[in-house]
């Protein structure tokens, strides 16, 4: 073996800055960590506007698909996943959101212990730094800037007066006592800038004599041998070369890359890895199983009386905002995918808010190159927070550099279908409401045509998109559908770990990104032994 190491992480995504970070405290831990994908210094990574057009950048994402989807009319749906330092949270829409306090808690009665709610807010207190809370929820001397953002354009705050109107409660805190409500959605932005993961763990940390980082570097399987992870075989400039492990590999590549190294290695459903020739290490029929996904679909209307993103995007006003944004990191520029939330739930039976909406004062479609061409108008995107249709993945051939075949299975539970509709029922009537109708709104999409529940199935149907949440293909837990226990060692595998979005059994009630940074800092104790 070419070199060898104490720790290997395999990701240096939103878990894997945060673990990487917490082993090399200690200088005696010599720790290794492999990111596929190049450094995160292309300036479109930093400027929060430009989020959505990394989507189909393959320097700097994997840019995968789904299946076509037999529930959603056959299309193929985006699945963008970052491929460099700080993984997903390089290109995600940097809206920090931890979900509600019985997500975590459902975790615990599955028989993960230590993962529930209370077991879990110390982490999220401890790598907080909030700029706007300061109680029981919140962290105020953590490494990850969180700071509430404030709308720009008055589209958003007369969303935000239509929100009470119809009846909401405003919440100035969703990641607090409740979620439940509207608001101003917190961020990882500071000073105008994406404050991703690599910017919160990794840099402060990447001085240390003893954290090693490799770029660009693909993991192509895990070495094992007598059912322990000895190494991992790896390709980049330099061709093939085998690194060893002298304690422990750590899996942080995401729901979709720590399934598909997983498989390749012979970790995996036995008939899958029989059909591509790939020797059995252990028999686990959960990987790639239990693929969990929140579904969304945009409300659009135009507006009369104030201008959007499109009509303050055109040529002088784009010259306007990126003078106005590097000069003094200000402007649309510095916008996240959403800047106005609700959460609320779509009838009286849920106990708990189970749809969430992402408002932005601009419109638009992504065309076949997964570029947005924006249009006049603002959107209301509604999804369904907890889905009971279950996915799965599985290779599409034994060559690490093909993408693995994406099923996600959506709206296959009828409940999901019946919540996604309820959910646009009621973001319709939030704009009926006078704040709405003072600025001439007229719906563009689904459109005055699409009335009966069958009509605004079909549109779901046709026009329903992912919010990027892929999470529980290596799922944590008891049974023997489980793949890591909640130690998150992998059943049968001595010295390895996965800790990502892969290990959540169930979605959590909102955005994923918080939660993965919590998962690396509790792996991190569960390596070293702490708390």
């Amino acid at each position: 073996m070419k070199f060898s190491h104490k720790y290997i992480i395999i990701g240096a995504g939103s878990a894997g800055c945060v673990l990487a970070n917490k082993l090399s405290e200690n200088p005696s831990n010599s720790v290794l960590l492999i990111e596929a994908g190049p450094m995160d210094n292309y300036s479109p990574i930093k400027m929060p506007l430009a989020a959505s057009s990394l989507f189909k950048n393959k320097k700097y994402g994997w840019g995968y698909e789904t299946e076509p989807e037999k529930n959603l009319n056959n299309r193929t749906i985006n699945w963008p996943r970052g491929k460099t330092l700080g993984g997903s949270s390089s290109i995600n829409g940097m809206l920090y959101i931890r979900g509600q306090a019985n997500d975590y808690e459902e975790w615990e009665k599955v028989g993960n212990k230590g993962w529930g709610y209370r077991d879990l807010m110390k982490y999220f207190i401890e790598l907080e730094n909030n700029q706007n809370h300061e109680d029981q929820y919140h962290g105020n001397f953590g490494s990850l800037w969180v700071e509430t953002y404030e709308p720009i354009l008055g589209a958003s705050r007369s969303f935000l007066s239509a929100c009470e109107k119809y009846g909401l409660h405003k919440n100035n805190d969703f990641n607090g006592e409740d979620q439940e409500g509207f608001g101003n959605y917190q961020v990882n932005i500071k000073n105008g800038k994406r404050f991703s993961a690599s910017d919160a763990f990794l840099r402060p940390a990447l001085d240390r004599s003893n954290l090693h980082l490799l770029t660009n570097t693909l993991v192509e399987k895990i070495i094992t041998s007598n059912k322990k992870a000895i190494g991992v075989k790896v390709k980049n400039k330099d061709g093939s070369n085998i690194i060893g492990c002298t304690s422990e590999i750590v899996l942080c590549g995401g729901s979709i890359n720590t399934p598909q190294i997983l498989m390749l290695s012979g970790i995996g459903p036995k008939e899958d890895l029989m059909k591509h020739n790939i020797s059995v290490v252990e028999d686990l029929p959960g990987v790639g199983q239990n693929l969990q996904d929140h579904l969304t679909v945009n409300i659009s209307y135009k507006i009369n009386r104030l201008k959007t993103f499109s009509e303050l995007m055109k040529p002088l006003g784009m010259i306007k905002n990126l003078f106005e944004y590097f000069i003094q990191q200000k402007g649309l520029m510095t916008y996240p995918a959403s800047d106005i939330g609700v959460f609320f739930k779509t009838n009286d039976e849920v106990q708990t808010p189970n749809a969430q909406i992402h408002f932005a004062p601009g419109a638009g479609k992504y065309n076949k190159n997964g570029a947005m061409k924006p249009s006049s108008g603002i959107t209301a995107s509604v999804c369904n927070l907890r889905p009971k249709s279950r996915g799965h993945l599985t290779l599409a051939s034994s060559n690490p550099a093909d993408a693995p075949k994406i099923y996600a299975n959506y709206l296959d539970n009828e409940e999901d279908i019946q919540w996604m509709i309820e959910g646009v029922k009621k973001t319709r009537e939030i704009f009926k409401t006078s704040p709405m109708q003072e600025l001439e709104a007229i719906e563009l999409q689904p459109g005055s045509e699409c009335v009966e529940k069958s009509d605004i199935a079909e549109f779901i149907r046709n026009e329903s998109l992912s919010v990027y949440h892929p999470v529980g293909t290596c799922k944590m837990g008891l049974t023997k559908e489980c793949v890591v226990d909640d130690q998150l060692k992998v059943r049968g595998i001595s010295g390895l770990r996965v800790a990502d979005a892969s290990i959540f059994p169930s979605i959590i009630s909102g955005n994923t990104n918080a939660t993965c940074n919590v998962v690396g800092a509790k792996c991190a104790d569960l390596i070293l032994q702490k708390r």
